[in-house]
């Protein structure tokens, strides 16, 4: 499979980044006429340049003006390796910083420096002007990068600097051709005969003439445009694929397409007002970021305002990284693992206004308004995933992670493969890949009689059994509290407002309920469910589970911190499935309600052990009528740390009442 790359300049205005790309690729990027009056360049521009090795890549020419980093970041986005440009007689300024510091926040992670116009400075100048740009590139993405001086007036360089870039992009990961096709717009016109066109690099997927696209957001009215014609690197194709610059002639007219939009195949992705990310304060900010601000947020080819606010603290040093959620003043289309830039509204310091940005790691979120500690643990865990991403030897695991992961955030309610391919940045094959690997492992449960295209096709194993021990229990506790009722209604029990089966959808519910009377947990009487005769228990406990509860059955009286047991459970043979801290979280709620754990302030016992404890206290204090807090430790066996919330349950629980320092027991009963 053939990789296609995109390659894009920065740097201070007037430093020559587009003489350069107009001395390497022959083509004048400068399109406008007000550019060629000002002499600055104002949009972007492209072009492609062919490499040695014969590769053609694109090239985005940015403008280096602080009044266009908006146009600039647009540009920048779907970039896989820079060229930095600086000027030999005049070095580091103010935006090649800025530019630097987008560049590095929007995940470009390879390129080269072009030290342009060495002709105009001696060689001592040169030498100085390469010790300053090393010392500013220490600690950065380019840090070890190749400076390759060079001039467009005399040739200089202009050889050397197609095999630097060659060998920077060998390091630029490959983008995924199987994804769902994203296409963000940076350009919008209308060329006579053809009308409507737009153009934008693929960053996902493939397209085809025919194929029929729809923007996200959508309009009011939903507008489908048919693809009638594909443009790369200015030839006629009848296909164009991820990394490459692209233009597509629509069916649509001009004025219903916009710039920074996204096309996207109908029905497939959806825009999002609410993200979660991980959020990087840039060292050169002039102040703390507090815990909620308004500030512009730069994604894809779009800017919006934006409200941030910071999940895991208080306020953000400059230099630190946080999760946060950004809640959009108009909605977009986004991914996990997109970048995004935040700028400000006052420059920083020979700096500009970009304060800062991140990557994207839930799309399609909820709005949180105060801390929430397992969300965060979940937040970061999907970031380490994300990072993996692009490392081949891990990316499978990777792609496992983040889809059980996005499976257990649904929870109740279920996830279906469409659903499925809108959170995730992955394409269809790795994904029912990934689906198949999680349901050998019995991490996950697919209800076979929903199909692909409904809500719920596939949940967690703690969710799928939440929902029985729901349906269980309910169905239970009508019955004995009504050994007459025929049954309970099965309308009746979904449709309980508070109930432990609220948000669970009809099919699903049913699809549930058809198991278990499969299973002989529940027969069924004209639409009444109803328990089985001399049966008073729910179906044995899928492996996880059993893992759980044997680990907290061997510990007794001295239960394990939750971040330890997974360790405890790959200590048993055979081994179980592994467990992710979400995972073990639900299960634990699971069993805690189902009564197997008990909880007791932050510990959780195994509840037959409290019960067996309790019985040997009764039988003491019938004999030595008090209890000291060393006897009780004694008869505990584990440290105060353990002793101590026991003595207190059992006076909560008034078995035992507390007299000074002794216990007594509350009643000979």
């Amino acid at each position: 499979m053939s990789v296609y790359r995109v390659i894009g300049t920065a740097g201070h205005i007037d430093h020559g980044k587009t003489s350069l790309v107009k001395a390497l690729t022959g083509i004048d990027t400068d399109r406008l006429k007000e550019e060629k009056e000002r002499g600055i360049t104002i949009e972007l521009g492209f072009a492609h340049l062919s490499l040695p090795s014969g590769q053609v890549v694109s090239v985005i020419d940015v403008p280096g003006h602080e009044r266009f980093v908006r146009t600039m970041v647009a540009g920048a986005v779907g970039i896989d390796s820079v060229v930095l440009v600086v000027a030999a007689d005049e070095g580091v300024m103010p935006q090649t910083r800025e530019h630097l510091d987008i560049c590095s926040l929007l995940g470009i992670r390879s390129g080269v420096v072009a030290l342009t116009k060495c002709d105009l400075v001696t060689p001592d100048l040169l030498d100085l002007a390469k010790e300053e740009l090393r010392e500013i590139l220490s600690g950065t993405f380019l840090s070890h990068s190749e400076i390759i001086p060079c001039s467009v007036r005399t040739g200089v360089g202009l050889r050397e600097l197609p095999l630097a870039i060659e060998r920077a992009l060998r390091s630029a990961p490959a983008r995924d051709q199987e994804a769902i096709p994203r296409l963000p717009i940076d350009r919008v016109f209308t060329l006579k005969g053809f009308g409507t066109v737009v153009t934008a690099t693929l960053m996902a997927g493939k397209l085809h003439v025919g194929d029929e696209l729809t923007p996200v957001p959508p309009h009011r009215a939903a507008l489908t445009a048919k693809v009638r014609g594909l443009h790369v690197h200015g030839h006629t194709v009848k296909a164009s694929y991820a990394g490459q610059r692209t233009a597509a002639n629509l069916s649509i007219p001009l004025s219903s397409i916009h710039k920074g939009e996204t096309l996207a195949p109908v029905g497939t992705l959806a825009a999002s007002s609410v993200m979660d990310v991980s959020l990087t304060h840039l060292p050169v900010a002039c102040a703390v970021l507090p815990r909620r601000s308004r500030l512009l947020v730069h994604v894809g080819t779009a800017q919006r305002l934006a409200n941030v606010l910071l999940l895991d603290r208080t306020e953000l040093e400059p230099g630190q990284t946080a999760l946060a959620q950004i809640t959009l003043s108009e909605p977009l289309c986004v991914m996990p693992g997109d970048r995004f830039v935040l700028r400000g509204f006052a420059p920083q310091k020979h700096h500009g206004t970009t304060i800062g940005g991140g990557v994207i790691l839930r799309n399609l979120s909820t709005s949180q308004r105060r801390k929430n500690p397992a969300l965060c643990d979940t937040l970061q865990a999907v970031s380490d995933q994300l990072k993996k991403l692009s490392v081949p030897s891990e990316r499978a695991a990777a792609i496992l992670s983040l889809t059980q992961l996005h499976i257990e955030r649904k929870a109740i309610k279920g996830s279906c493969i469409p659903d499925l391919l809108r959170a995730l940045p992955i394409g269809i094959t790795a994904l029912q890949r990934a689906l198949e690997a999680l349901l050998v492992t019995s991490a996950i449960v697919r209800q076979t009689d929903i199909a692909e295209t409904e809500e719920g096709a596939w949940l967690s194993q703690s969710s799928y059994l939440q929902i029985r021990q729901g349906i269980f229990d309910a169905v239970a506790t009508a019955l004995a509290q009504d050994p007459s009722l025929p049954g309970l209604p099965k309308e009746q029990l979904r449709t309980q407002p508070k109930g432990p089966l609220c948000g669970l959808s009809a099919r699903l519910f049913e699809s549930v309920c058809l198991r278990m009377i499969s299973d002989g947990v529940l027969v069924a009487e004209k639409e009444r469910l109803q328990i089985p005769s001399g049966r008073a228990v729910p179906a044995a406990d899928p492996p996880q589970v059993c893992a759980v509860l044997r680990v907290f059955e061997q510990a007794g009286l001295g239960p394990p911190r939750l971040e330890d047991v997974p360790a405890l459970i790959s200590q048993q043979q055979p081994k179980p499935p592994a467990l992710t801290a979400p995972e073990l979280k639900k299960i634990i709620d699971l069993l805690v309600r189902r009564g197997d754990l008990l909880r007791i302030k932050d510990l959780i016992f195994f509840r037959n052990a409290v019960s067996e404890l309790s019985e040997r206290l009764i039988s003491m204090l019938k004999v030595q009528r008090e209890i000291s807090p060393t006897q009780f430790k004694d008869l505990v066996g584990q440290s105060r740390k353990y002793s101590i919330p026991l003595a207190e349950y059992f006076d909560a629980q008034r078995l035992t009442l507390r007299v000074g320092d002794q216990r007594r027991l509350r009643s000979p009963t």
